[in-house]
């Protein structure tokens, strides 16, 4: 379903931005998007493979925003203050009698309005005594009335395609009346990770060893964006044993995960499998945590590697994996909204390296701040539960003291 162009190239030793790694894996994926026609009940999390326009009007009729009563108001203006009231209208009831001079209609929330009959008033601002409506003073023309079409215009564009569906938009679909919707297939993402030190979280740990975190977490990811994913484990340092699954992963699933098995000093044969069946190229990124990825094509598909480190592979799984597997899925890309917000705390780094530094963002006496997680490693996955973003500290910046500005992301809107 994807392939690589064979104008990739291996970087060797030289850090490279992050922006320009991605740019060079999409600009060598070709993502041919199979689509579906499915109910809008089971649409969540789905990717629009069409634009939607609207064939109705929303409301489809007009109608009152509030319980009240409904007059001409040509003729409020010409100073009449008191209106017969002839009937009642309510949201599936429509009144159904002629509407004549000086007289109005109590109407419901909802309620379709009768022809000429243009202002509403609600109930608490006027009083009613033996069938008579009087009215006070300062009433705006058209308040409290729903126009036809107000919300939505028949004919217009209401999705572009790309969109990824939510809960409210299974909401506008209905109002619509739309039923069914193409969407693209769902993206299957094959996951394994490498390390002859890693255990299984069900297994006894042995002495060395410890229980493999990256794979479950990047997994709980990939459910989230609403992914199909193929678990393959833990893989063995055994050639025959990597290229058998690999092969079949390969065949059918879009695009492939790893966690680990990326550094220069690695032992595995992951890359060697890789490189001798396909492309495979290791680069040095420019940002910490996370030096170390990897991309590659094995059997025409595509394999991210990440690194093995956890916090390094919860930060390029955000970082780097996250945008190519939505342009592979046929998500539309949006640009990242970064707030500006006050540091509360002191840091250094070195000048052309990019840092993701995790932070969680405090409201205190009204005031909004970022504190940093204290301890600092790449190893350290508990900063990931603990923040409740990244503070983005640009390559040209070299201490960060209270009071400076730095740019937040939330990992809600990286995943969301």
């Amino acid at each position: 379903m994807t392939q690589l162009t064979k104008d990739s190239q291996s970087y060797g030793n030289k850090l490279l931005k992050l922006e320009t790694v991605i740019k060079k894996i999409k600009s060598n994926i070709k993502s041919h998007h199979y689509t579906e026609t499915i109910k809008i009940k089971n649409s969540l999390n789905r990717i629009f493979a069409d634009e939607i326009r609207s064939n109705i009007n929303v409301p489809a009729y007009s109608n009152s925003a509030v319980d009240g009563y409904a007059i001409n108001y040509n003729e409020y203006s010409h100073g009449n203050r008191e209106f017969n009231i002839i009937g009642k209208s309510s949201a599936g009831h429509p009144f159904k009698g002629k509407i004549k001079k000086l007289t109005s209609v109590r109407v419901l929330t909802g309620a379709m309005l009768p022809s000429k009959l243009d202002t509403i008033i609600m109930e608490e601002d006027c009083s009613v005594k033996k069938g008579i409506l009087h009215l006070p003073n300062l009433v705006k023309k058209g308040i409290n009335y729903r126009h036809l079409g107000e919300d939505i215009k028949k004919n217009t564009i209401v999705y572009k395609k790309g969109h990824k569906i939510r809960a409210q938009d299974i909401g506008v679909l209905s109002s619509l009346g739309i039923k069914e919707i193409k969407v693209y297939k769902l993206l299957k993402v094959a996951i394994f990770s490498c390390g002859d030190e890693l255990t299984e979280v069900d297994s006894l740990l042995k002495k060395g060893h410890i229980y493999d975190s990256n794979r479950e977490m990047i997994k709980g990811f990939l459910l989230k964006l609403g992914y199909s994913i193929t678990d393959l484990g833990i893989l063995e340092d055994d050639k025959d044993i990597i290229q058998k699954k690999l092969k079949k992963a390969t065949m059918n699933n879009d695009l492939i995960i790893t966690s680990g098995g990326m550094s220069l000093g690695d032992e595995d044969h992951i890359k060697k499998i890789i490189e001798k069946n396909g492309t495979m190229h290791a680069w040095r990124l420019a940002i910490k945590p996370g030096r170390p990825v990897g991309f590659g094509l094995y059997n025409n598909c595509p394999i991210i590697g990440l690194p093995g480190n956890p916090a390094a592979a919860f930060i390029t799984f955000l970082m780097l994996a996250v945008p190519i597997l939505k342009q592979v899925s046929g998500q539309k890309i949006e640009k990242y909204n970064l707030i500006p917000i006050t540091s509360n705390f002191h840091y250094s780094k070195k000048k052309g390296r990019r840092e993701f530094v995790r932070v969680k963002m405090v409201n205190k006496k009204n005031k909004i701040s970022l504190l940093k997680f204290p301890k600092v490693g790449a190893g350290i996955l508990t900063s990931a539960t603990w923040s409740t973003g990244i503070g983005i500290l640009n390559e040209n910046i070299v201490k960060i003291k209270p009071g400076d500005k730095i740019d937040y992301l939330s990992y809600n809107e990286i995943i969301n």
